[in-house]
């Protein structure tokens, strides 16, 4: 059962009229004119403050409140609605509003009070699911979900603490299988077109989350914040740009978009964003009128996904979730107001859960031997990062002193590598350091990576990995452990973000490498291995492939990974979304090696690592490293990062520990 009330507001007032799912279609009527156009803005002033102090509605905003229910819902309208009511039994009504003027979309229609009660709610009435009725012309129906509901998070800007937030109000449900948190598009550089490359690469969303700020431009037209200008001004993109994007991506896929943003359904010239997006094909969007607390915004989305994709469910009804929403934070405050949800069909039920089959998490028993904080980061996903302390580093540098010395240059035993190489470069130039770097390494190409590389490659799980060898030893292994799964080893163009990747793929039950001309068309982080080769060297294969290797101090100090060096290209920001919300192993790095610490801050954007990360120190670390990292001193965002030594026991460790164990 459905009602649907049209509001509008011309020259003879704010007129009211409805249509019933039986047929009924009672008179219009107007608004008495105290409770016109501008008793309904007083009104919402008065609730706007309530929800911005986090106050209840004051005695004069709730007497408003009783007034409007009883106006808007009077005579023969109020008794369809009863009729209605009392036909659907025990499911409850669904009312759409459908407002004809920009100006009544900001009015908070769902504050609006039963007369006679001072909590009886439009908004929050468990028989009664209100919601904004948008008009489309596409046709809706329930989506069958078989399994999880995947969830994309986007979080423009810098500040990402919202994402945390968000991945916090999920995290039951994401362990319950109730929701797949996909990898965010989030960060710094999420420009229009960023956003667009990695919405039509990424994996396909039921539920779109938008993190950020949003409102209305010069122009009337409603719009979110994207990434700074290259000039540092702000830049956003237009609901309708970002409306028809979805529509050719996602297609039928998508069926929610939560604007969790400021002023994210604040009415413009073309209306809200939310009805932008709700026209362009989501089943459903919930967006708020109001900016609410980083608190109050968890408490609603965690109430929202728990109701809405819960296991024991047959349908996911967002009418049903929201108002449920709003019943948890009414207990608060007025700021249950806030939320509201536009619907694009007759019913609030945008899946369904029919043939669904949810895989819980399963508990783990203590593996003997391995610390805790190692057993546990094992447990789930986590991004290895394996450093260069195993690389033959001692046959280049010997290399390097031997030729130099025959050139007349006497260098120091007692400098870097980075430092060593430098000087070659400036004396003796570029071409004659690759010379000499393929000298003594490529007879240790075909040498086998290390025990413990070995050990770690067969837990790693699908998604992106980052190697600093120059030699394509980790690659190799992960090929060897997972020979189900397609693997890829992209090393990125030193030469600047415009440069051309080199791609190379074993394709899952094949054992041979090739080389690809493109990246794939999508990533699939789910089921791919993904490598970041990020110091060049050596491909993978039987003929491997020398591409300009970072060695000397300008190519850490001004290449890719350097602190003042380029953005990431666009193709590698999807990539790097992943390692940055899920744990970091990090394997053959040195808090004290200024390379490493870069490749961190490079790797975070200047923030902490996730946490749960965790770094294996060699046997012969400096005896003051452990407390370097776990105090966060130096390390990106000062973030703590716990750190183990490797001991002659840890690969038979590894080697014996199954993440499934004790299932």
């Amino acid at each position: 059962m459905w009602l649907e009330i049209e509001v509008d507001a011309g020259g003879q007032g704010v007129r009211v009229s409805a249509r019933g799912s039986r047929g009924e279609r009672p008179p219009a009527h107007t608004l008495s004119p105290e409770l016109g156009m501008e008793g309904l803005q007083s009104f919402a002033s008065k609730v706007g403050r309530a929800v911005r102090s986090g106050r209840a509605l004051e005695p004069a905003a709730l007497k408003d409140a009783q007034a409007l229910y009883g106006e808007l819902l009077k005579d023969d309208l109020r008794d369809v609605l009863v009729r209605l009511r009392d036909a659907s039994k025990d499911s409850p009504l669904l009312l759409r509003l459908f407002l004809r003027d920009p100006a009544l979309v900001g009015i908070p229609w769902e504050a609006l009070c039963r007369p006679g009660t001072t909590e009886g709610f439009l908004g929050t009435d468990p028989k009664i699911l209100l919601a904004r009725g948008v008009t489309s012309p596409d046709p809706w129906e329930p989506r069958d979900v078989l399994d999880a509901v995947r969830v994309l998070a986007i979080a423009p800007g810098r500040d990402e603490r919202s994402l945390v937030v968000l991945k916090e109000a999920l995290s039951p449900s994401i362990e319950a299988g109730e929701v797949e948190w996909l990898d965010p598009i989030a960060g710094p550089h999420i420009s229009a077109q960023a956003l667009f490359d990695r919405l039509r690469r990424g994996k396909i969303p039921h539920v779109l989350h938008w993190l950020g700020h949003g409102g209305v431009d010069l122009s009337g037209k409603p719009v979110l914040r994207v990434a700074d200008d290259e000039d540092g001004e702000e830049a956003s993109i237009t609901a309708e740009a970002l409306g028809r994007e979805l529509s050719a991506s996602f297609s039928e896929e998508l069926r929610l978009v939560i604007l969790e943003a400021c002023e994210g359904a604040k009415a413009g010239a073309f209306g809200s964003a939310a009805e932008i997006l709700a026209t362009a094909g989501a089943d459903a969007v919930v967006a708020h009128l109001w900016p609410v607390k980083a608190d109050v915004a968890r408490l609603c989305s965690f109430q929202i996904y728990r109701s809405l994709t819960g296991a024991e469910r047959g349908l996911g009804d967002i009418g049903a979730s929201v108002a449920a929403a709003r019943r948890t934070l009414l207990a608060q405050s007025a700021e249950a107001f806030s939320p509201i949800l536009f619907l694009r069909g007759t019913g609030s039920a945008i899946f369904d859960f029919g043939e669904r089959r949810v895989s819980r998490q399963r508990a783990r028993r203590s593996s003997r031997g391995l610390s805790p904080a190692l057993q546990s980061l094992l447990e789930r996903p986590f991004t290895m990062v394996l450093g260069d302390f195993e690389e033959d580093r001692a046959a280049l540098k010997a290399e390097l002193l031997s030729f130099m010395k025959e050139s007349g240059d006497n260098a120091p035993e007692a400098l870097s590598l980075s430092a060593l190489t430098q000087r070659c470069a400036l004396r003796f130039g570029q071409e004659s350091l690759h010379v000499l770097f393929q000298q003594a390494l490529m007879a240790s190409l075909e040498e086998p990576v290390s025990p413990l590389a070995r050990a770690l490659a067969r837990l790693i799980a699908p998604g992106v990995h980052i190697t600093l060898l120059w030699r394509p030893h980790m690659e190799r292994a992960i090929a060897e452990a997972h020979p189900q799964r397609n693997v890829f080893a992209i090393q990125p163009s030193l030469l600047g973000t415009g440069g051309k990747p080199l791609v190379v793929k074993r394709a899952a039950g094949a054992a041979a490498w090739k080389m690809e001309p493109v990246l794939p068309r999508r990533f699939d982080l789910d089921s791919d291995v993904m490598i970041l080769r990020l110091y060049g060297g050596y491909s993978a294969g039987p003929l491997p492939i020398f591409s300009h290797p970072v060695l000397t101090e300008d190519d850490h100090i001004h290449g890719l990974l350097g602190a003042l060096g380029v953005d990431p290209p666009v193709w590698m920001e999807e990539l790097l979304a992943r390692p940055r919300v899920q744990p970091g192993l990090f394997v053959g790095l040195s808090a004290l090696d200024f390379r490493h610490r870069m490749l961190l801050r490079w790797l975070y954007d200047q923030r902490q690592a996730p946490s749960d990360s965790l770094a294996i120190l060699t046997p012969d670390a400096d005896r003051g490293e452990p407390e370097i990292w776990e105090t966060g001193c130096g390390l990106p965002g000062g973030g703590r990062i716990a750190s183990v030594i490797e001991d002659p026991e840890l690969v038979a460790q590894l080697e014996a520990f199954s993440p499934d164990e004790g299932s």
